[in-house]
């Protein structure tokens, strides 16, 4: 029989019959594993399923038939209370559905409390992007070619933060700015390109790097010999931060940021939605609206009757 590779997760450890909520969160995850969702996807599942499963400890809830809409609710509520922001209690209500459907499914219920459930709404506004100017802001702060070339790789792309350091060298077509994103969300893989500026500033950070096989890691960390990792960039991200006073530069404001200046280009939601591996164009969408916005501004200020008449 082979053996587990390194990175295989623990065993899952299966509590008493008097616990039967804890085991059916066991066997959810198990299952998880046995179709090889990805590293990130169990990660999430398993803390937001752990502290449901606290709170509901607390409030005396152990059996799964006595869990009811009302302790759903009241745990969303919690969350939103603890200051967690709509995104994070929005994943956790999704977590806890697809928990109890499989329930449903596997038969461990009859039904899911969570159908009496509605879903939080979605916030309409769109989290800030990056202006013109406050690009140019962060590159002028940017102190290695590497952290230039990070920042336009960034803006030109829309990666995830997750897909950015997972790069090799070997996934970027030097000569005509292909990159292949492997395994992205969804164990998907897709396209997404750079433009001649982009490309260029990656040509020249590569020709500082001292090995530069196809297997190596796209961006090195500046701390160690490894890859850059998720907590690099988040570094990264604060030190320009400091640096230039722009308070929303995280990870994924560059991902907003590349969304809306290609729909502002002129690029429709399809190509769009491929670009950034989104499965549906529900968020997309809520940047268009940005986008019209635009549109009857700029009709506003410059409409042909309004301005001539």
């Amino acid at each position: 029989m082979a053996q587990p590779s390194q990175g295989t997760p623990s065993k899952v450890n299966f509590p008493s019959a008097s616990s039967d909520i804890q085991q059916a969160v066991d066997i959810f995850l198990l299952d998880c594993r046995a179709r090889r969702l990805t590293a990130g996807t169990l990660d999430s599942y398993t803390r937001r399923l752990r502290a449901f499963l606290v709170w509901l400890a607390e409030h005396h809830v152990v059996a799964l038939t006595a869990l009811s809409p009302s302790d759903i609710r009241g745990y969303l509520v919690h969350e939103q209370e603890r200051g967690m922001d709509d995104d994070t209690v929005i994943t956790s209500f999704r977590v806890i559905r697809a928990w109890l459907n499989f329930c449903v499914a596997e038969e461990l219920c009859t039904a899911s409390p969570m159908q009496k459930v509605k879903a939080p709404r979605l916030p309409k506004e769109i989290l800030p992007a990056f202006t013109p100017e406050e690009v140019s802001k962060l590159l002028a702060a940017c102190k290695t070619q590497r952290d230039t070339a990070m920042v336009l790789f960034l803006l030109d792309t829309g990666c995830r933060a997750s897909e950015l350091v997972a790069l090799t060298i070997g996934d970027v077509d030097l000569k005509t700015g292909t990159v292949t994103v492997k395994q992205g969300k969804g164990r998907k893989d897709r396209l997404v390109f750079l433009g001649t500026k982009s490309l260029k500033s990656l040509w020249k950070y590569h020709r500082t790097r001292a090995d530069t096989r196809p297997d190596e890691p796209l961006w090195a960390s500046e701390t160690s010999a490894e890859g850059l990792t998720i907590w690099g960039l988040a570094r990264f991200c604060d030190r320009l931060r400091k640096r230039t006073g722009i308070r929303h530069c995280h990870p994924h404001t560059f991902r907003r940021t590349f969304a809306l200046w290609s729909l502002r280009a002129g690029m429709d939601l399809v190509r769009l939605a491929a670009i950034m591996g989104h499965s549906d164009l529900s968020v997309l969408r809520r940047y268009l609206a940005l986008v019209e916005e635009d549109l009857q501004d700029a009709h506003r200020k410059h409409g042909a009757v309004d301005c001539m008449l």
